[in-house]
């Protein structure tokens, strides 16, 4: 049986925040539901349900806890109603130096009592502390007897180094891979977030295309969409630097992308054919 409560029980409220469909920018997520449907399935398991969301920095994973957390709100699955989704913020819980392996231990009992989704991102950090006082060594009982569920994301790299290397635990976890978009979908993801965002400017799709590449040029490092949502973000910024507070600028094309890409990494313009 679920115990529901409107209100957060005291101290996932004081020590986390619920992610739901006022939570900020989760309009402007593009829904994956192959991954969406595969997480709230392993939620909903009488076995095993807990998720761990792995991929490259940027690629959308706490994008996709937050579309999730929506999608619960709204009761896309029937199975998992009256759940919430409720984001730990292990920094607040950390600064509680004597008595942080207790706290978390309450904030574990209340997740279980009220069928509260725990999700912790950088889940890696749930083992920063070698020894026994690490608060991965805290949840171990409560993830191996099934008493809550939980969401963790964390890279690839870091899941095998920290958490897979506990066999135990890593049977709990499902794991769910996420990788960075195809082109048409990076495409799709920057022009949904352009329209929500930005509703009064109009972002071409030259711009939105021109993004892309640039973004891969300046920062071939990191992950999509996270490389490409910054430049966009960037570019709108740069056109209305001169604009009055409140004031959008009216259109947005590939030679605006260019220009702010070339002030963005200080390059000489003619290296980006700035009015091409």
């Amino acid at each position: 049986m679920i115990n529901i409560n409107k209100e957060l029980p005291p101290l996932a409220a004081k020590y986390g925040r619920p992610l739901n469909s006022q939570t900020k920018g989760v309009d402007q997520i593009l829904e994956d539901f192959s991954s969406l449907d595969r997480i709230a399935v392993a939620l909903a398991s009488e076995e095993q349900n807990n998720v761990a969301l792995t991929g490259p920095a940027g690629c959308g994973k706490t994008a996709t806890v937050r579309k999730l957390s929506a999608l619960l709100e709204e009761g896309r699955y029937t199975r998992l109603s009256g759940r919430r989704v409720v984001e730990l913020n292990i920094d607040l819980i950390n600064q509680n130096r004597d008595r942080r392996d207790l706290l978390f231990k309450h904030i574990l009992d209340e997740a279980e009592y009220y069928s509260i989704i725990i999700y912790v991102d950088e889940a890696h950090r749930l083992c920063e502390n070698e020894g026994p006082t690490n608060l991965m060594n805290t949840l171990k009982p409560y993830i191996t007897n099934g008493g809550i569920s939980m969401l963790i994301s964390t890279t690839s790299e870091e899941f095998k180094l920290y958490i897979a290397r506990d066999r135990a635990m890593e049977r709990r976890f499902q794991p769910v891979v996420l990788k960075e978009p195809g082109h048409e979908r990076l495409l799709q993801i920057l022009e949904r977030v352009a329209r929500v965002r930005y509703p009064r400017t109009e972002i071409t799709r030259s711009a939105i295309e021109e993004t892309t590449r640039l973004a891969a040029l300046c920062a071939p490092e990191r992950a999509e969409p996270a490389r490409s949502l910054e430049l966009l973000h960037y570019e709108v910024s740069a056109a209305q630097i001169n604009l009055p507070a409140g004031e959008c600028v009216d259109m947005i094309d590939a030679k605006d992308a260019r220009r702010a890409a070339a002030l963005k990494t200080d390059n000489a313009v003619g290296s980006w054919n700035y009015d091409a």
